[in-house]
């Protein structure tokens, strides 16, 4: 009865000391997982805490750049308005000098020309001619009736025509009027004077 007591403690230490190793071996293969998630999980923080740092450093380059690009163009605007003032500003002062021109030694001459040109282009033997210009006077426009055809009449504004002055001249009919003043001229050669007044001042 001994020997059986003591075959049955035996067994029963055998199976707790199997037990033991078991549960000691369980413990450190769950320790041994849960070591590997960690660094699992440490990994892919530093994984995403990486990418995320570097689409964010993408997006300030990004943004970055279109700062800059937005105050070139801005600039650029600034540039281009104050040539845009500048030429326009030119412009401006030769208006105020044609208009002017009734003032000076070239007002005769100009002011026929302009006359001919006109009565040319109404292509009329009575073409009507109206003509005006800033402080001009009878006796300074009188000439003009030199450059009409015979049948031409010749009517005098006491005002400049078109704001800055000159010829309009039509046929009797009024079919056909050809606008011949500052402002016109202007206004036709308006691109060319633009671009010639641009590439003067601002040429480099």
């Amino acid at each position: 009865m001994n020997t059986m007591s003591e075959s049955l403690q035996k067994l029963q230490n055998r199976i707790l000391s199997d037990a033991r190793l078991k549960a000691q071996e369980t413990i450190k293969e769950a320790q041994a997982n849960a070591q590997q998630t960690l660094e699992e999980a440490r990994r892919r923080a530093q994984k995403e805490s990486e990418e995320i740092i570097a689409k964010a450093r993408v997006e300030a380059e990004n943004v970055r750049r279109s700062i800059l690009s937005s105050k070139v163009r801005v600039n650029r605007l600034r540039i281009l308005d104050e040539k845009n003032r500048i030429v326009q500003d030119i412009i401006h002062t030769v208006e105020d000098q044609l208009s002017s021109i009734a003032t000076t030694d070239q007002f005769e001459n100009t002011a026929q020309r302009f006359v001919a040109e006109a009565v040319k282009a109404v292509e009329s033997d009575q073409p009507i001619v109206r003509i005006g210009f800033k402080d001009a006077t009878k006796k300074n426009l009188d000439g003009m009736s030199r450059v009409l055809p015979k049948g031409g009449k010749l009517v005098i504004d006491e005002k400049p025509i078109d704001d800055f002055g000159g010829v309009i001249a039509t046929d009797p009919e009024g079919r056909v009027v050809f606008n011949n003043t500052f402002k016109s001229r202007l206004e036709r050669l308006d691109n060319q004077l633009l671009t010639l007044i641009a590439s003067t001042v601002f040429s480099e």
